[in-house]
């Protein structure tokens, strides 16, 4: 493949904004052996682990929260312990085993409920889609940003599975802030990460905070201000990708800030993975 045939190059230009999946809960899985390209669902993991995280998803969801299970690694660490991660609500608890007989002890209901013993891991854990099974510019480029991020950051960044939306690639989960990040090259690492270390969002990088609905991921991006929090949604027309507009207020110490954002009326045709043959339409989301 040429270069200028990756699908990240392809779509350079494209604006990142409102492209998160939205998610509530996410449940990071740590998985040594070698990754499929849906390696999340095709996997050897053994029986009782799968139906664990059936049973866990389901319950996830029955309490009205959108889950999402993603498969992580350190291939360059030795170690018999594995470990899941549960991040809901700007917390993330771990917790760690030998093999996954540890996964029969673990309730993620319980654990959103902040009633469990799990290790409550406060900095900031960033997890790359390396997956090149999946889409070549996981691998082709989310593997240096990864060896970069580990120069930075040691042991608090992981591989992981597919994050969705490969064109921005290196495409970063930042946890426990739960925010995605997007075309997160080797050489703007030192100044992305400095921005997440101390708390903030790196706006050059965002595609969104993954609780948000698209438009208002969109929102917070046009806003560009870390110190501000979701007040109010006003004209919203429901959830997921049939948003088109609305007004959303951002409240901070010092100022309220509303923006109004909308989905693009006509789409741009994309190639969205580097696997794809044809292209397809995509909607962006922009001020007005």
């Amino acid at each position: 493949m040429n270069e200028r045939d990756y699908c990240s190059r392809l779509a350079a230009d494209e604006p990142m904004w409102g492209t998160a999946e939205e998610v509530d809960v996410w449940l990071l899985l740590e998985y040594k052996s070698s990754w499929a390209a849906r390696t999340v669902t095709d996997n050897s993991l053994n029986e009782a682990s799968k139906n664990w995280l059936e049973r866990t998803t389901r319950a996830v969801t029955e309490k009205g929260l959108k889950v999402r299970v993603q498969f992580i690694r350190q291939p360059e660490m030795e170690r018999d312990s594995s470990c899941l991660m549960v991040a809901f609500d700007d917390r993330l608890w771990v917790y760690r085993g030998v093999g996954y007989e540890f996964l029969k002890e673990v309730d993620v209901v319980t654990t959103l409920d902040a009633l469990t013993h799990a290790e409550l891991v406060t900095e900031p854990q960033y997890f790359v889609c390396t997956n090149g099974r999946r889409d070549l510019c996981c691998a082709r480029f989310g593997l240096p940003t990864y060896a970069r991020l580990r120069e930075r950051v040691g042991a608090r960044v992981w591989q992981t599975s597919h994050l969705g939306g490969h064109r921005f690639a290196p495409n970063v989960l930042a946890l426990p802030q739960g925010v995605l990040y997007g075309r997160v090259i080797p050489e703007e690492v030192d100044a992305f990460a400095a921005l997440v270390e101390a708390g903030g969002l790196s706006f050059a990088h965002l595609r969104g905070r993954s609780r948000y609905p698209k438009l208002i991921q969109a929102a917070e991006a046009i806003a560009a201000k870390p110190e501000l929090k979701l007040l109010h949604v006003n004209d919203r027309q429901g959830r997921g990708d049939d948003l088109n507009r609305a007004s959303v207020t951002f409240a901070g110490s010092n100022e309220t800030v509303k923006v109004s954002v909308r989905m693009s009326v006509e789409p741009t045709e994309r190639l969205t993975s580097c696997a794809d043959e044809v292209t397809k339409p995509v909607y962006s989301f922009q001020a007005g």
